[in-house]
């Protein structure tokens, strides 16, 4: 008879045919990690590890660089001492590849090595900087225990090989294998585990294999061992659920129960194992997993205690806030108008069940007040910053949150709570972009002027200050700027207490203390556990049985949302980003990644009374990553009431829209998306630019970038085009057209978003990498129905360059483009491109006017060589005074 144990690190037991031999267990790694012999520069090798990571490799990456993947386990505590091995499989789960089928070997390791806490982030092969005790390709331990050959010490024959292609589960088992984990068994001081190792003679080859880190459990590696236990051995009982064939001392060493000699696992001798629950309504109870479930419960795993785990609270419980319409200090909301918007810093309770939490607040509550404006109508906002320490008084000189030094903008001598507003969204001038160095300090203000110069849509204001935006909007900078035109106003879409917006975000929470929890260090991404919407968390909404236009925004750090119903029904999709839809959309689901926005109608009219539906997100954190990872599935509920709603039809066609032709586009850019592992020598020191209109009459605050210190170059860095902040490459002529495409070489979805213009999305195509060039691989992906329209952030997904266009304009000067995954955005991905007027050769003087002076320099010039030469042919005449009086008068 077949036994199925599981030994005491977390063992599971699989399907397996019967055998005779006796007794079968599946053991989970001990330890895993990749030993990495460069990323970009050789002098790396002794530098980079993943030992927590979620992957581990064999092969070489795209620069050419090997990677040998080292596993071990712990087969001591899962075979008795004395047992014959029969047979070994090591299942390993492949989940990314470009190169086809190659042969992997597995060979015995010869000395011990280690796994610490280092993490690479994106698709990993880059690797991550080591952490003390890691292993590496010269280090055992990093930093200080040394292999005695490069790339590992391991035996020279394979014990086993295997071919490897495509993306799934892969085996390797043989004769030698049992024999390596027999001499283990006989002498557990001698198992050092497996090193795999691939084609290392050429660039691209290596496969990426799932480690006992990841988060997807069927993907992690399991050693199975088929072997003839001793005859002194019984079931224990082990405290964590599972049952292991083992002597009853090695049991009692393991706080298990001993089940007596010569007793078997099959039938399961054990009680169920019982671990948290956290109950629907916030509280904590021990159950079994069956248990848990039966009561609608979310079990945290065998063992667990409620002492060490914090459930969320109770869902649904909280009505829905809807912001108020901001109060301007002349004019009317909706017409021309001047506001005075503060930053200040309150308290905010975000649950019934959460005591109050300090938060920034434009106007005292986050998200803040909606700015209501019209096409043509302007807007001038002054913003205060007016941060003060809510306990005290007194005016901030450090920001609430930790401020990592690493981000380019932070550091020594740069003041912490300084903070710059972007309407992101707006077709404005540089000067009231909120550029991310023209920052203002708590007792500052400054004015932005807001023309307003285009149709109706939902756009949003957030803080941008150079390094710290991700801190400030997760403090709560953001709010809402609805812009109304003649269009809209005719299609009769619901409005009033039936037009709701639905700012969605993540934040993590102490739940003793309120306060909002963030990383110290910069980190890739953030995800918190807990959604909010309009400033609540899990909130309630009772809708009448009519239609509502929904205008939902995510302005989360890093999570992505594909929302839907949970009755699976379908809902009208009317508008993008910055504008409405040409035609309505029908959907069942719907990606928003962040800084993107969409509306959307959804009509409960056919519903009785006392209907509840969860508008529910299945998105993985990151995104697209493996499903069901880092979901959490609840953003709000919504109760149907007996009162009639709006009832109107939705009109077929909603607002016009003229795309740009492809063949106007006078320049096509690249901008790769990637991974790095850090900027050595630093980002060097950025000052203001000048005077931006604060009250204050100053230009910026000082060395705003600060020198980065030598612990942060290592830290890795997604940049665009492998540049940074101040490489400035990108010069756009005013009013042309230009089509840009994004290449994104990691394995996470990136939004990108362009200040200044509007573009549409062309199309997508997936690639391959070949050594390091892109090679396109597929044909051209229309955008989703959902894309077509105007917008200003897109998402690039991994393996895919999306193509967008776009005419810039109607201003000149320096914009931003970025990662709005805020995370990135700080550091590095973010960078400018400068909208120039059209090139004017005849403007001798740089006034941008052709006239009598430009007429002088030239007739001085006559005959000879000078800047009047503008025919090129040498010498200034009559071809360069036929060119002149043609262009003679003001520039375009």
């Amino acid at each position: 008879m077949m036994r199925c144990l599981a030994p005491a690190i977390a063992l599971a037991c699989i399907g397996l045919s019967a055998t005779a031999h006796g007794a079968m267990v599946a053991l989970a790694p001990a330890q895993d990690n990749t030993l990495m012999q460069g990323a970009v520069n050789p002098e790396d090798d002794g530098f980079l590890s993943n030992g927590a990571g979620n992957h581990f490799f064999a092969g070489t990456i795209g620069t050419g660089f090997a990677r040998r993947g080292v596993i071990a386990f712990d087969i001591a505590g899962a075979v008795p001492e004395g047992s014959t091995i029969n047979m070994v499989i090591l299942h390993l789960h492949m989940s990314r590849t470009r190169a086809g089928m190659q042969e992997i070997a597995l060979h015995p390791l010869l000395a011990s090595w280690g796994e610490g806490e280092s993490a690479a982030q994106g698709e990993e092969g880059v690797g991550a900087p080591a952490a003390p005790g890691d292993a590496t390709w010269l280090h055992r331990f990093h930093d200080d225990v040394f292999w005695t050959n490069p790339g590992g010490d391991f035996a020279p024959t394979p014990s086993a090989v295997q071919q490897v292609g495509g993306n799934g589960h892969y085996q390797w088992s043989s004769a030698e294998m049992a024999s390596d984990v027999q001499a283990w068994v006989n002498d557990p001081s001698s198992n050092f585990g497996w090193v795999l190792i691939g084609d290392e003679s050429t660039p691209q080859t290596a496969k990426r294999f799932d480690t006992r880190e990841n988060p997807v459990a069927e993907f992690r590696p399991v050693l199975i061992i088929d072997f003839t236990p001793p005859g002194d051995v019984g079931a224990c009982c082990l405290p964590t659920g599972p049952c292991v064939l083992m002597t009853g001392d090695q049991c009692e060493a393991m706080n298990g129960l001993y089940q007596g000699d010569g007793s078997e696992c099959s039938p399961n001798p054990c009680p169920d194992p019982v671990g948290v629950c956290c109950l629907p309504d916030g509280d904590c109870d021990v159950l079994t997993e069956a248990e848990c479930l039966d009561v609608g419960g979310d079990y945290r795993g065998n063992g667990t205690e409620c002492a060490d785990i914090v459930c969320p609270p109770e869902a649904f419980v909280d009505a829905l806030p809807i912001p108020a319409i901001a109060q301007p200090i002349k004019g009317e909301p909706g017409g021309a108008a001047t506001y005075r918007i503060a930053m200040v810093e309150v308290e905010q309770q975000f649950h019934r069940d959460l005591p109050p939490t300090r938060v920034w607040s434009y106007d005292g509550f986050t998200p803040g007040p909606i700015i209501e404006a019209r096409t043509g109508e302007p807007v001038v906002v002054e913003w205060v910053n007016d941060l003060r320490d809510y306990e005290t008084g007194e005016l901030r000189t450090e920001h609430y949150l930790p401020v990592d030094p690493c981000p380019h903008g932070p550091g020594p001598g740069v003041p912490e709570p300084r903070a710059v507003v972007h309407l992101h969204g707006g077709v404005v001038t540089p000067e009231a972009d909120g550029y991310p160095e023209w920052t203002i300090l708590p007792g500052e203000s400054v004015d932005y002027d807001y023309p307003n110069i285009q149709p109706a849509g939902m756009l949003w204001f957030h803080d941008h200050a150079l390094g710290t935006t991700r801190l400030n909007v997760y403090m709560g900078l953001a709010g809402l700027y609805l812009i109304r035109d003649d269009i809209e106003d005719s299609l009769n879409l619901p409005s009033g207490a039936y037009e709701v917006p639905l700012v969605i975000q993540d934040r993590s929470i102490d739940h003793e203390t309120g306060r909002l929890i963030y990383p110290e260090t910069v980190q890739d991404h953030f995800f918190g556990e807990l959604i909010l919407v309009n400033g609540k968390v899990w909130p309630y909404f009772e809708v009448d049985r009519g239609m509502y236009r929904f205008r939902i925004l995510n302005a989360s750090n890093s999570r992505a949302y594909t929302l839907s119903l949970s009755n699976g029904a379908s809902f009208q999709h009317i508008a993008t980003d910055v504008g409405l839809a040409p035609a309505p959309v029908e959907l069942t689901e719907l990606t928003l990644t962040s800084g993107e926005r969409a509306e959307i109608i959804v009509d409960f009219s056919g519903y009785e009374p006392g209907t509840e539906i969860i508008l529910r997100n299945s998105a993985p954190s990151p995104f697209p990553g493996a499903p069901g990872v880092g979901v959490v599935p609840n953003v709000m509920k919504f109760i149907v009431g007996e009162a009639a709603g709006h009832a109107a039809a939705l009109p077929e066609t909603l607002a016009p829209f003229d795309p740009i032709n492809p063949a106007e586009s006078v320049m096509t850019r690249d901008f790769t998306l990637r991974l790095f592992p850090g900027l050595t020598g630093g980002h060097g020191g950025h000052g203001g630019h000048g005077d931006h209109g604060g009250h204050g009459d100053h230009g910026g605050h000082g060395d705003h970038g600060g020198h980065t210190p030598e612990s942060c170059e290592d830290v890795p860095v997604w940049l665009i085009n492998g540049l940074t902040w101040d490489d400035i490459t990108e010069y756009p002529v005013l009013n042309t057209v230009e089509t840009w495409r994004f290449i994104n070489r990691s394995g996470i979805t990136h939004p990108m978003h362009l200040h200044l213009v509007h573009f549409q999305v062309l199309h997508r195509r997936e690639f391959e990498v070949i050594g390091d060039t892109v090679v396109l691989s597929g044909p051209e992906i229309p955008p989703r129905p959902e894309e077509i329209g105007w917008k200003d952030t897109v998402q690039a997904h991994p393996g895919e360059i999306v193509t967008v266009i776009a005419r810039f304009g109607p201003f000149t000067g320096v914009y931003a483009y970025h990662c709005h995954i805020l995370e990135h955005e700080d550091h590095e991905m973010m960078r400018q491109f400068v909208v120039v007027r059209p090139p004017c050769p005849a403007d001798l003087t740089g006034n941008r006017l052709v006239g009598a002076h430009d007429l002088g320099i030239m007739l001085g010039q006559w005959g000879g060589p000078g800047s009047g030469d503008l025919s090129g042919d040498g010498e200034v005449g009559a071809p360069d005074l036929a060119i002149l009086m043609a262009n003679w008068g003001p520039c375009p």
